[in-house]
This record gives C-alpha cells, structure tokens and sequence, in this order.
C-alpha cells in the first residue's frame, strides 16, 4: 500500500537533474548580403585617414628646389652679321706732329733760412708755445743717462743693513753658545726651584679661589690659563729636581 502512493526511497531522487535548454538560432535575412554592399559607407576618413594609402618610395623623397616653379629654358640663337661695306685704310704718311724735345730745368739753390724751433698750439685760437726744454713738453727726466738705474744711496743702505743683519746674527749665536755652556750651581738650582714652588703656591691658591659654578666665558679662560701654567711649572721642578738629583750622584 505504501508503494502505491509514495516513490521508493533511492539516491538518485536527491540528486539535481540539470536541464538543457537549446536556444534557437538567431534569424539572419538572406538579403543582408546584398544590402552591406549597396550602403555607402559615410565620413569613413573622419579621424583615422582613407583606408588604403600608396607606400612612398624610399627613392622618391622631397629633394632641394624640387617645389620650386621652373622657368623655360632660355634658347641660345646665333646671329652672324655680315658687313657688306669695307673700313678705309689706315693712313701711312707723317700724320702726327713733330715731338719737341723737353727742356732741362736748372737747378737753383735758395738759402735756407734759420731752423724754426718746435711749438705745440694748445688752444683752438691758434695760442702756439715755444716746444722747449723747460716747457715740460719734451721727456727730459726719462732720457737721463742715469734712468731706471739703482741709485747709489739705496746700494749704500742696502749693504750698511745686510753687514748690520750678519753681525746682530753673529752676537745671537755667540750668546747662544756662552749660555749652552753655563753651569749652575747647587745655590742657584735651590734658588731657582723655590721661586718656582713659590709661584705654584700663588697660582694654587688663586685657582682655588675661583667658584665652583664657573658659566661665564671670562672665567673659563682663567680657569684654563692657570691650569696651563701650573702644569708648565710642576715640569720644571721635575726636571731640575732630576738634574740635580744626577749631579749629586756623581
């Protein structure tokens, strides 16, 4: 009874069944052929040229006055005159009058008269002034058989400076050769490495005098300037502590 009115349960009941629908083909009318070639086709060089162009001739490329308009050749026509009448002889007698001779010019001598001395016009008017030496006209000073010339009281000072110059370097050297050579005594090293702990203890105390928050400029110089100068002497105690420590030994 149940089969009567209910399908058997099987897989293929689930599964979708998928439906094939053919489209029917699209109508094309057969005078359509006929109709495409009797349409004209309209603004078709619009935008994009004629369809079909001629390729140029690599050959056949724009040449020098080739554009220009060419004028007719001009024709070069020959003409020949004939003369039918002759010239007259050229006469052959004496025709020409007799040449004179040229007469000779004496030669005069005038006496010349006294040279003129130079003079320059220095106005428009015609204002003329004797060209002489005291003029200042005439370059004088630069003819001057002495001109460009060294002139003797500059050699004079030039050789008193250079003998002056040997003999202050030869007293230099002299007393640069007398104090390499001079001992000091115990007295004297004592002498001098007291004054100098005596400075150390000045400059000591006047660093130690300067405030502990030091922003100024000026006190920063003074800060280094001491320390420099401390530094400078605690080295030439050494050194003469040192020296006099090898002089005792031997």
């Amino acid at each position: 009874m149940a089969g009567e009115f209910y399908p058997l349960e099987s897989i293929h009941n689930f599964i979708e069944k998928t439906v094939i629908i053919e489209k029917p083909e699209r109508y094309v009318s057969k005078f359509r052929p006929t109709v495409l070639e009797e349409r004209k086709p309209t603004n078709y060089m619009k935008t994009m040229g004629p369809n079909k162009l001629e390729v140029p001739i690599p050959t056949n490329y724009l040449k020098k006055h080739s554009k220009e308009p060419k004028l007719p050749e001009i024709k070069q026509v020959k003409t020949h005159y004939v003369c039918s009448l002759k010239k007259t002889a050229v006469p052959t007698g004496p025709f020409l009058p007799p040449v004179s001779p040229t007469p000779t010019k004496r030669k005069t001598t005038t006496p010349k008269g006294p040279k003129q001395p130079p003079c320059v016009v220095d106005t428009n008017k015609g204002h003329k002034e004797s060209h002489n030496v005291n003029s200042g006209l005439v370059p004088v000073y630069i003819r001057k058989k002495d001109y460009g010339e060294v002139p003797n009281y500059l050699m004079r000072r030039k050789a008193k400076h250079q003998q002056a110059l040997e003999e202050y370097n030869m007293n230099l050297k002299k007393q640069e050769e007398h104090e390499t050579m001079k001992y000091l005594s115990d007295v004297e090293c004592q002498a001098i490495v007291e004054e100098l702990k005596q400075k150390y203890n000045e400059l000591n105390a006047e660093y130690q005098r300067l405030p502990f928050m030091i922003d100024t400029p000026s006190m920063k110089n003074r800060k280094v300037r001491l320390e420099v100068e401390m530094k400078q002497l605690e080295d030439d105690i050494k050194l003469l502590n040192r020296l006099d420590s090898i002089c005792k030994n031997k």
